[in-house]
């Protein structure tokens, strides 16, 4: 039901993306090694040794309060960091269920093969043998070689009264004198000090004064036995500093809201192993203000270095969001990677400030087997949907259709109270419309308030006696109603038998679709000291294979993953009737602050609060444009409130 002459909405441009500087990390010094004392003897080499062989994931949305998952809930640890204590949890209210990603030998050298150097006396000089003598020339003609009497060496019984030689006789023009070799003693002369000496007192003379130099020495080195020892110890020291000082390891801290950690698990586990310097301490938060104490620790000092916000978020948390590095992901990339709304969306002055990890928006959900009865086709166009809700309603009491009084209602639409996404739908209807929700008076957001109040206050097909609309449907009280992918495993877990599938949103105008888009983002913090390695586990986090992973992971505890948040992966899901259609919508889908279930307490709840009263004003009886009125100066203080630029 568009406005007449009403411009049609255009898809945003692509704004350019600026880039941060990445930096190098630095590699650790190497220890040096500590030499290795010279043995004062040769050592026998060991026998080699042969050693024996023989060694041998609650939910995308989150599970809701009322899902009994029959799975295994087993209790890993990702690192062993200790995760901050969470809130207390308050009693369960209606909010979107746990998601996906909520509920995520000292070498002590001793020596190493060192021998503690023992002092050893200096007898270099000490031959173990007697000395050799020196050959004599050839005789001449006039001289005959003298010979010398060969002494045999006795027993030294003191070391200061060696026994010395007779000196040789001596003959005119003789030749050099030929000494008397003496015979080798057969023991060591240290160690039982006994030395054979030759005969000639120079020669005598000369071991007894190397014999005193190597005691004077042996003297000298005994009191000092023990330092080498120090020195040994330490040289130990030392090495045990350099050889057991741990490579500087970062840790990132990682606030989640809706994955366990088990399914987070593995594949932090692969990303560590991959990058042994970086360890991921995930601790899931409570959805409970959660914006609030997010914005309180990063203000503080003390936030993560990495967290999920709503894509909505991004006014509020403009200082806090680190842009996005260019040598992690260039603007290129991103673009070509992430469907258009999250370059829309997720950026602050032009550079982009989140990586998602997930996709979801609004689909039409419908009953099988109603709509088969009644023999309609899934409508596709918001005229088709009013005529098909209308066949689907089965009022109480035939006679009065005016009544109101419903026991099957066709569409859940039309009021702010059991709707459980009326702010969703509404918005989608402003925007479909060529409206913009922050322009509250103009006519394009009062022909869709006057629209959708009207399938109430002129079709009733919809009635506040009814419960939710998640639950009606799930009980076969409504035949059709709008909801994010996440309300899947609402409706399964409160009637697994229920046959139902999803379709692709309606249009106002088919040349021009719009679909609405609703999900979370990874952002990382403005204050971190390890923005790099943050932006780089979320890229690692957001690559095909991984996302594949999160996605079979999650099936194992409900129907289905997280929607893939990639362009390159939309067919991967193509023909799925729980979550195609999600896929389909993505490239066409926009967005506003009027996401539901964000539990903000900020922006998209206070907007949403003014429409809220506006819509139930205009079904108490007063005009569109009276009721309009009090949401047109709120809305407006509450953009001014967070520097929001239309």
């Amino acid at each position: 039901m568009p406005s007449q002459n009403l411009p049609k909405p255009n898809l945003p441009g692509q704004p350019a993306i600026n880039s941060v500087p990445t930096t190098a990390p630095i590699a650790p010094a190497t220890p040096a090694s500590s030499p290795t004392p010279v043995q004062p003897q040769p050592q026998p080499q060991p026998q080699p040794q042969v050693v024996p062989g023989g060694l041998s994931r609650e939910n995308p949305g989150g599970t809701p309060p009322n899902m009994k998952v029959s799975a295994p809930n087993p209790q890993p640890t990702i690192n062993s960091a200790k995760p901050a204590s969470s809130p207390t949890q308050l009693p369960p209210v209606p909010s979107r269920p746990a998601g996906p990603l909520d509920q995520i030998s000292l070498n002590t050298s001793q020596g190493a093969g060192k021998t503690e150097p023992v002092a050893t006396p200096m007898v270099s000089a000490a031959p173990t043998s007697s000395p050799t003598l020196v050959q004599p020339a050839q005789p001449t003609q006039n001289s005959q070689p003298i010979q010398s009497s060969q002494a045999s060496p006795g027993p030294m019984p003191k070391l200061d009264k060696p026994e010395v030689a007779q000196a040789p006789s001596a003959q005119a023009n003789s030749a050099p004198t030929n000494q008397a070799e003496p015979a080798k003693s057969a023991k060591n002369p240290l160690s039982k000090f006994k030395l054979n000496l030759p005969k000639p007192l120079l020669i005598g003379g000369a071991v007894l004064l190397v014999l005193a130099l190597a005691f004077l020495l042996f003297s000298l080195f005994k009191p000092k036995t023990s330092t080498p020892a120090k020195t040994s110890s330490t040289n130990q020291n030392t090495n045990v500093a350099n050889k057991t000082a741990p490579t500087e390891v970062t840790t990132l801290t990682y606030w989640g809201l809706w994955e366990d950690s088990q399914i987070l698990k593995e594949v932090i586990a692969d990303f560590e192993a991959k990058n042994p310097s970086i360890k991921i301490d995930y601790r899931k938060q409570s959805h409970r203000d959660y914006r609030e104490r997010l914005q309180q620790a990063i203000a503080s000092g003390n936030g993560p270095d990495i967290f999920r916000y709503h894509m909505t978020w991004v006014p509020m948390l403009s200082l806090d969001l680190a842009p996005l590095p260019a040598t992690v992901m260039s603007a290129a990339e991103y673009k070509q990677t992430f469907y258009p709304t999250a370059t829309n969306n997720l950026q602050v002055g032009g550079q982009i400030v989140g990586i998602p990890l997930m996709y979801d928006g609004l689909a039409l959900f419908y009953n099988k087997e109603m709509l088969k009865t009644a023999n309609l086709s899934v409508p596709t166009t918001w005229a088709e949907l009013r005529t098909a809700a209308n066949k689907l309603t089965v009022p109480a009491n035939l006679s009065d259709r005016q009544s109101g009084n419903i026991t099957r209602a066709g569409l859940a639409i039309g009021n702010a109270g059991n709707v459980d996404h009326f702010s969703d739908i509404l918005g989608l209807l402003i925007i479909q419309n060529g409206g913009n929700p922050s322009e509250v008076s103009s006519q394009y957001v009062k022909d869709a308030i006057t629209f959708y109040t009207n399938f109430i206050r002129q079709d009733k097909i919809w009635s506040d006696r009814l419960a939710n609309s998640t639950t009606a449907f799930a009980k076969g009280d409504v035949a059709m109603i709008f909801a994010p992918s996440w309300r899947v495993h609402d409706i399964k877990n409160l009637n697994p038998n229920l046959d139902f599938a999803v379709a692709r949103l309606p249009q106002l105008d088919s040349e021009n679709p719009i679909a609405w888009a609703t999900f979370w983002a990874e952002g990382v913090n403005n204050k971190s000291k390890s923005k790099d390695a943050a932006w780089l586990f979320l890229k690692h986090l957001s690559s095909q294979d991984v996302l594949r992973k999160f996605y079979n992971d999650a099936s194992q505890y409900r129907a289905f993953g997280e929607i893939y948040p990639r362009i390159d992966m939309a067919t991967e899901l193509q023909g799925n009737e729980l979550v195609g259609a999600y896929t389909e919508d993505a490239p066409i889908a926009k967005s506003w602050y009027m996401a539901s279930f964000t539990h903000d307490n900020g922006l998209n709840d206070q907007v949403i609060k003014y429409y809220e009263d506006a819509v139930n004003s205009v079904l108490a009886g007063s005009s569109v444009e009276k009721a309009l009125e009090p949401a047109a100066l709120g809305i407006t203080s509450v953009l001014g409130k967070y520097n929001f630029s239309k």
